[in-house]
C-alpha cells in the first residue's frame, strides 16, 4: 500500500543546505549493509533527492534514478537492493525515505519559525512607529537611550522627576540573548539556549565563529546534535569543540554538494563522452556521414569502443 505524501508537492530546498548527520549515518542499517564502493552512491542518491521537487523525493523509475546520480544502468541493477533500501512509494507515485523526509520537515519547520519571527518583528516595529509600544503612560515617546545612565537599548526604562533630579529604572537583559519585555530572542541567543539545554554551559552568543555559522544558514538542530555528541563524550567537550564539529559537517556537506570525492560520471552516457572515449582508446569518432548500406550504427560504434576499453583495462568497463 502506498503512503500519504509527507508534504506539499511544490516543496523545494531553495538553497537550503543538505546536512549530513555522521552519527546517524554510521548507525544506519543501510550504511552498514552497503559495500564500501556503494556508499558514495548512497550520498549521491540522497543529494539528488534533495534537489528534486518535491524536495527529498525520487522518481519511481530505475533508469531515471540511475541517470540522476550518474550511475550506469547495469551497475544500478546490481546494487539496487542496497541502494534503494528504505525508500517507499507515496500516493503521488514518487519515492520517499524516512531519514531524508525528516530533514525536509525540519527545514519546513525552521522556515515557518523564521516567517513567524519576521512577522512578529514587523508588527512590533509598526506598533513602535504608531506609538502603541514602548511609549509612556500618557502616549509620549521615551527619552533617547543613554548608555551612561543604564538605558543602553538592551532594556526598557521609565523616568520619574522629583523636581531636583531624574530617577531611572531599567530592565536589563543579557546582550545577544533575550531582550526586554518587547524584544524577542536573537538567533544566536536562541541557539545558545538550546545548546545549554543539552548540557553545554560555556556558550557565548557573541562568539564570531558561532555568528559566522549562523550567517551560513546552519539551523539550530545541527547545533543541538553537536551538543549531544559533546555532552556524551568522555570527558564531556565544551563549546569550542562543538563549533568544530559543526564547521567540519558544514565543510563536508559543501564538498558533497560540489561533487568532490564523488564517483566520476560514466563515459557511455552521451554521444559526446562516448566519442571522447573512442578517441582516447584509438577507435576515433563515429562516422555519421557514412550513408552506405553496411554503415556502422552508433550503437555498433559504442560496442566497438566498449570492447577497446575492456581490452585496455583487462576487465569489463
Amino acid at each position: 500500500m502506498t503512503k500519504t505524501v509527507p508534504y506539499p508537492a511544490d516543496t523545494r530546498a531553495k538553497g537550503w543546505r543538505f546536512e549530513l548527520d555522521h552519527e546517524r549515518i554510521e548507525q544506519s542499517d543501510t550504511w552498514a549493509l552497503a559495500p564500501a564502493d556503494v556508499r558514495p552512491w548512497l550520498l549521491m542518491l540522497w543529494l539528488s533527492a534533495w534537489r528534486q521537487e518535491p524536495c527529498g523525493s525520487l522518481p519511481n523509475e530505475d533508469e531515471l534514478i540511475a541517470v540522476r546520480i550518474g550511475m550506469p544502468m547495469k551497475t544500478f541493477a546490481k546494487v539496487r537492493s542496497k541502494l534503494m533500501r528504505g525508500w517507499w512509494e507515496a500516493e503521488d507515485g514518487r519515492l520517499y525515505h524516512d531519514t531524508v523526509t525528516k530533514r525536509v520537515l525540519e527545514m519546513l519547520s525552521a522556515r515557518e519559525a523564521e516567517r513567524r519571527r519576521k512577522a512578529e518583528y514587523r508588527q512590533r516595529k509598526e506598533a513602535e512607529r504608531t506609538g502603541l509600544s514602548h511609549g509612556t503612560a500618557d502616549g509620549h515617546q521615551q527619552d533617547d537611550t543613554r548608555s551612561d545612565t543604564g538605558r543602553d537599548g538592551t532594556g526598557t526604562g521609565t523616568g520619574t522627576s522629583t523636581g531636583k533630579e531624574e530617577t531611572t529604572t531599567t530592565s536589563r537583559t543579557t546582550a545577544g540573548e533575550v531582550g526586554g519585555d518587547r524584544q524577542s530572542p536573537t538567533k544566536a541567543g536562541s541557539i545558545c539556549k538550546a545548546i545549554r539545554a543539552k548540557g553545554i554551559a560555556d556558550v557565548g552568543p557573541s562568539n564570531p565563529e558561532l555568528l559566522a555559522l549562523i550567517a551560513k544558514g546552519v539551523p539550530v538542530e545541527t547545533f543541538e546534535a553537536a551538543a549531544e555528541i559533546c555532552a556524551k563524550a568522555t570527558p564531556p567537550k565544551g563549546f569550542a569543540y562543538l563549533l568544530g564539529i559543526v564547521k567540519r559537517q558544514l565543510g563536508e556537506a559543501a564538498a558533497i554538494a560540489s561533487g568532490v570525492g564523488m564517483p566520476a560520471k560514466p563515459w557511455d552516457e552521451s554521444r559526446t563522452s562516448i566519442e571522447a572515449k573512442g578517441e582516447e582508446v584509438g577507435v576515433g569518432r563515429w562516422n555519421e556521414h557514412d550513408l552506405s548500406v553496411n554503415r556502422e550504427t552508433f550503437p555498433q560504434y559504442t560496442a566497438r569502443v566498449r570492447r577497446a576499453v575492456e581490452q585496455r583495462q583487462g576487465e569489463p568497463a
